[in-house]
């Protein structure tokens, strides 16, 4: 059964690589798979469990097996903003839900930025799309006093914060720091991202850094885990 499992298994995989199934498609049912392969169920449902634990399908219960959507990779020392980081991948990006606010006086923002309590900031909200799904929540904070003149209509329509930034601001982000935390999806995170309460999600307290390390940007981030996966390479030395 070894051999066979993975004859089929190999094919399905080259068929959702070559476009015969896309991302969302349905394959066909145990019994389809069966009479094509001229294999048992068992060889079928152990090929397409494979699958699904490497992340090429995903089971919907009472409905069928899918393809599933494309991850979005990223690699611990590359530094690129969550827009480069899709098109780099050939994933298409979008931003919706955007609300910008001006704020003061919050305890854990100030201290987050390293700015007076009485200073000003700019709280972006937005949620992400990789081929038009969400993919992640985002809350970032930014000193009012980096942005020029105060005007934060730069934000109203934006792809990369860190292009609006560099590009209207003058700012280079330079060095970022991330805290993880893989956490359970509320039931509001659930309905944004289209998932279902408790399913997996990454949590990301990030602080941004200009070149001379001033901090830029305090960021909370909830990613999807069916959709993200974090490559961390480890030397020794």
């Amino acid at each position: 059964m070894d051999s066979l499992y993975k004859k089929v298994k190999e094919d399905i995989e080259k068929k959702i690589k070559d476009g015969v199934y896309s991302p969302g498609d349905y394959i066909p049912c145990e019994s389809e798979l069966e009479d094509f392969y001229k294999v048992s169920r068992t060889t079928v449902r152990k090929a397409v469990t494979e699958l699904v634990e490497e992340g090429f399908l995903t089971i919907i219960r009472g409905v069928g097996t899918k393809v599933a959507p494309s991850k979005l990779n990223s690699k611990g020392s590359e530094l690129m903003s969550f827009t480069e980081l899709m098109k780099r991948q050939g994933i298409k990006p979008d931003v919706k839900d955007i609300h910008v606010k001006i704020g003061r006086g919050d305890d854990q923002v100030t201290s987050s930025l390293e700015i007076k309590p009485w200073e000003e900031y700019v709280e972006i909200y937005r949620v992400r799309t990789a081929d038009g799904e969400p993919i992640t929540t985002n809350v970032s904070y930014i000193p009012l006093s980096v942005i020029p003149n105060g005007d934060v209509s730069v934000f109203d329509s934006f792809m990369s914060l860190y292009g609006v930034l560099e590009d209207k601001c003058n700012v280079v982000i330079s060095t970022v720091e991330d805290s993880m935390t893989a956490v359970a999806a509320t039931s509001k995170q659930a309905e944004i991202l289209g998932i279902n309460r408790n399913d997996p999600l990454l949590s990301i307290e990030r602080h941004s850094y200009d070149r001379n390390g001033k901090t830029v940007e305090w960021s909370r981030i909830f990613i999807r885990g069916d959709r993200y996966k974090h490559i961390v390479t480890l030397r020794r030395r």
